[in-house]
């Protein structure tokens, strides 16, 4: 039985044991004692059905059925009410110890390159003998200028993840004891919204463990007292039970925006685990990219999908010059991973750049001559680029700070580290530092010059917690723990 069944059934049994001491007083006491049978009846029905029927309890069950079923008109008396509670007593004693608990965990993702925020979450659940986890995609719109695109990705998960339709789960009926998503927006995101079913308001009518894992790492550098982050502003922070940071920096910026530090856990990212793991299974790259990239430097280029929302042919120009990489260094290619909403963001922010976006994607594509070294990676996936990757090029984003673990070259988009962050000035390069433009520092990379390598060393380590790959682990102990803790005060 699942643990927030269990736990309306206890709640139903002590409130039996309370109608029992209410009867005595009724003016038709038979309305209490028909009260008492329906709720007995419902609870018979879902001990009946368990894969193992807890037989003692169906037995304890029967008799006080039996006995408030049989009392006659004038046995209704406070000695006949104590001896049904006696064995409504011994009922609760033998239910809390024959009917075997196992915990119902719900994932709720809606877009597949997100699920790395809750993968080894997933595993470690999988892992547990007395936990039953369900993945269920959740449908959500794309948003563009005025329109709302339905949007449904459950297809395109991993192979290796169970996956349940969302039309064949029923929140109602379920019930589940912990719910994990990794959006909690609802209504106030600008470019996707998920279905309304799946707002925090809503899911939390069928959960006592709502717990938020965001999609995106937080910052390397550390937020102003006066910035506040969206996702810890937008309304649907009040109907989630547990927020999961990556470190106490965060923490304090929630807490001073108005996050009670109780709802908080600073236990890191599965985004981190996922880089982890696929360095320690030297996970590889493509097949489609072997023939291209073998034997040279690859080059990964970043945009996040608020790249072109403005100044946008400024940074059009940027990203152009470096496609031209491969001109100029030997033995070298570009990877260009834009951000999967950067066409939706283009649309909402700079409308009439659009066609000059599409036409440069159309053209990589297509394998024009002006773009021969550049690949374009619209993947689902961004972990075999990071693999193959040996430079970065990016500005802040959860894609370089997936990248910190790698303790590969960075080569900043800016001209120096921005204010507040956490790791020194010298851990990067700069692509516009007046000192040494960037295509010079791309051909000493060609020539195996990189005399900040060791101050790349255990990057990752200074700015977040549990770097090595055990926060999906810890994070669902955590949760579990907590839920546990409030079942066994019921």
């Amino acid at each position: 039985m699942f643990l927030k069944r269990k736990k309306n059934i206890s709640n139903l049994m002590n409130t039996i044991n309370e109608m029992l001491d209410v009867i005595p007083t009724l003016s038709d006491p038979y309305v209490g004692f028909a009260d008492c049978l329906h709720a007995l009846e419902a609870i018979h029905y879902h001990l009946s059905i368990e894969e193992k029927q807890p037989i003692k309890t169906i037995q304890k069950l029967d008799v006080v059925y039996d006995k408030i079923n049989h009392i006659s008109n004038d046995a209704v008396t406070e000695k006949k009410i104590e001896e049904i509670k006696i064995h409504m007593n011994k009922l609760i004693v033998d239910f809390m110890d024959e009917v075997i608990v196992k915990i119902n965990v719900l994932f709720l993702p809606y877009k597949a390159s997100m699920w790395d925020s809750l993968d080894t979450i997933y595993k470690t659940v999988e892992k547990d003998p007395n936990c039953v986890a369900t993945v269920v995609p959740i449908p959500f719109y794309q948003l563009s200028g005025d329109n709302a695109i339905f949007a449904y990705e459950g297809n395109l998960f991993p192979e290796n993840i169970s996956i349940t339709n969302y039309n064949e789960y029923e929140l109602e009926k379920e019930e589940p004891d912990i719910i994990f998503v990794h959006n909690i927006y609802d209504d106030n995101n600008a470019l996707t919204q998920v279905h309304e079913k799946y707002f925090t308001v809503n899911l939390k009518k069928y959960t006592d463990m709502l717990v938020f894992v965001p999609y995106h790492i937080s910052s390397f550098i550390l937020p102003r007292e006066d910035n506040k982050y969206l996702a810890y502003n937008t309304p649907g922070i009040k109907n989630v039970d547990k927020v999961i940071m990556v470190n106490n920096h965060v923490k304090d910026s929630a807490v001073r925006n108005g996050i009670p530090e109780e709802k908080i856990q600073v236990l890191g990212s599965p985004k981190i685990d996922a880089i982890v793991n696929a360095l320690d299974s030297e996970e590889d790259y493509l097949e489609e990219w072997k023939d291209c990239i073998n034997g040279k430097t690859v080059y990964l280029i970043n945009t996040g999908c608020m790249f072109f929302a403005s100044r946008p042919f400024v940074n059009f120009e940027r990203l152009i010059n470096f496609f031209n990489i491969p001109r100029f260094v030997e033995n070298s290619v570009v990877i260009w991973r834009p951000h999967p909403l950067t066409l939706n963001s283009i649309i909402n922010y700079t409308p009439s750049f659009s066609q000059y976006y599409n036409n440069l994607v159309e053209e990589i594509k297509n394998k024009g001559s002006l773009y021969k070294g550049v690949i374009l990676d619209e993947s689902i996936d961004y972990i075999p680029a990071l693999m193959a990757a040996d430079v970065l090029i990016s500005e802040d984003g959860s894609l370089l700070r997936s990248f910190l673990v790698t303790e590969k070259k960075v080569l900043y988009i800016g001209e120096n580290m921005p204010e507040g962050s956490l790791l020194e000035p010298d851990t990067f390069y700069y692509a516009f530092n007046e000192e040494e433009p960037w295509f010079k520092i791309v051909k000493k990379f060609s020539r195996g010059i990189d005399p900040l390598a060791e101050n790349r060393r255990h990057m990752s380590s200074q700015v977040y917690v549990n770097v090595d790959g055990s926060s999906g682990e810890k994070i669902f102990k955590e949760i579990k723990k907590s839920l546990l803790v409030e079942y066994s005060e019921i």
